[in-house]
């Protein structure tokens, strides 16, 4: 219910915290997934400017013309774990520029990248209510989280994509992923 305004006001804060918290990304990236400074640098830099552009697009939504934007409610994105925080911080950013809940549950190789996403995002002024944070297996939690959201992003493989649509066949599936059947 937060007006676009007041969203892209708190997304630009959140680019400002992940660059105050670039060294403890940068630390924790290399530690989790094996990134060399310059490419955990380039990651970071890319979660701030996701975070200014898609608060700058929580204006593009407002009504326009008669037409009314409506979020999907809750969102559920599901990172990989090699690109461990622009990826995640993408989704989480571009649901909450579109005024939705989120949900993000990291991979479990690299739970802490995400997982200071999340925080810088809480000390930027995101409700936590807003934004969870889910660190859990991929078994029967993750299989209720898929199937207890209005919409999944995905970053994976389509083998996981499929697997999303078995346990949810009506599921609104935002997916980038590779193998034999990749979706876009």
């Amino acid at each position: 219910d937060l007006p676009a305004e007041d969203r892209r006001s708190i997304l630009h804060r959140v680019a400002d915290e992940l660059g105050r918290r670039r060294g403890e990304l940068l630390a924790t990236m290399m530690h989790e997934a094996n990134k060399t400074i310059d490419q955990a640098d380039v990651e970071v830099s890319e979660a701030i400017d996701f975070a200014r552009w898609y608060g700058d697009r929580a204006l593009d939504l407002q009504d326009v013309a008669g037409a009314r934007f409506e979020p999907f409610g809750v969102i559920g994105v599901v990172p990989p774990w090699n690109f461990p925080t622009a990826i995640p911080a993408g989704g989480i950013l571009a649901s909450l520029a579109a005024g939705n809940a989120v949900v993000v549950k990291p991979a479990p190789q690299t739970p802490r990248c995400v997982e200071i996403v999340a925080e810088a995002c809480w000390s930027a002024g995101v409700p936590k209510d807003v934004l969870r944070f889910v660190r859990t297996a991929d078994d029967v939690a993750g299989r209720r989280l898929v199937e207890s959201v209005d919409a999944v992003i995905l970053t994976g493989s389509s083998e996981t994509a499929d697997l999303f649509r078995q346990w949810k066949p009506d599921i609104r599936l935002f997916a980038e992923t590779s193998g034999k059947n990749a979706l876009i």
